[in-house]
């Protein structure tokens, strides 16, 4: 959904008994955003059928109607469509039912007798509905991203390392070390590289992207020579080296 100062037509739901005022919110909305579509339901039935159709930018809703109140109307929408946003609109709604109303999920809510409201109400609560869209897509992309690099993590062949640079502290490990070293993740992340590799003997610090060999060094005192492939990375602007160590001649 785009964000309510690009869209320039939307599709609205209206809880509204009263066909005179469906109108007035149309012809008010319709000022704003020209291509306006609104479709107008009076029952429980008719508005749980639309909500299950989905398809729209925005749900307004009366507060007081014969069988069917604000508060059920409400629980409904935030039950089948909690992305869309709903604003009350309404002649009756009074301060604290308003405030509870909003409490429950209502994004916003209008005065019939201030009408003029509804256009700036309609604009924030769309724009707030685009950029949590926008978060929800990038915090999936995130995780779909997070979940691939674990996959490629542990399908890797060589013990890998992970560390922050400034502290030597590793941040991450796979299987593969975990069977180097003979020991469990938990065991290994936390601690400093130079507790499982002889990275000074080696001379390893101050390359960048090179290859080197050293001996692991595993907690039962027992050493394993690895060559090791040493590249220096930087996450959210934080630097990371990642060590990769492949037994050398195959013997773990």
């Amino acid at each position: 959904m785009s964000s309510g100062r690009t869209k320039m037509s939307l599709r609205i739901l209206n809880l509204e008994d009263n066909a005179n005022d469906a109108e007035l919110n149309e012809a008010m909305i319709s000022a704003r955003w020209p291509h306006c579509e609104l479709m107008r339901v009076a029952t429980r039935e008719d508005f749980a059928a639309a909500l299950d159709e989905g398809n729209f930018d925005l749900i307004l809703s009366d507060f007081t109607m014969p069988g069917f109140d604000g508060r059920q109307a409400l629980a409904l929408a935030r039950t089948k469509r909690p992305e869309i946003p709903f604003l009350f609109v309404s002649g009756t709604i009074g301060e604290d039912t308003a405030i509870e109303a909003l409490k429950n999920g209502a994004t916003d809510y209008v005065l019939k007798h201030r009408l003029m409201r509804l256009i700036p109400a309609v604009d924030r609560a769309l724009r707030e509905a685009g950029e949590r869209a926008e978060r929800v897509r990038a915090e999936e992309a995130m995780r779909q991203s997070e979940h691939k690099y674990r996959e490629l993590f542990e399908c890797l062949n060589d013990a890998a390392f992970l560390a922050d640079e400034p502290t030597g502290k590793i941040i991450d490990t796979n299987r593969c070390a975990e069977a180097a070293l003979g020991c469990t993740r938990s065991e290994i992340l936390g601690r400093k590289q130079s507790d499982f590799l002889a990275l000074e003997k080696a001379g390893a610090p101050g390359f960048v992207s090179t290859t080197f060999t050293c001996d692991m060094l595993r907690p039962d005192g027992s050493t394993v020579p690895v060559e090791v492939r040493d590249t220096r990375l930087t996450l959210y602007g934080h630097p990371l080296i990642l060590r990769l160590c492949h037994v050398i001649g195959g013997r773990a």
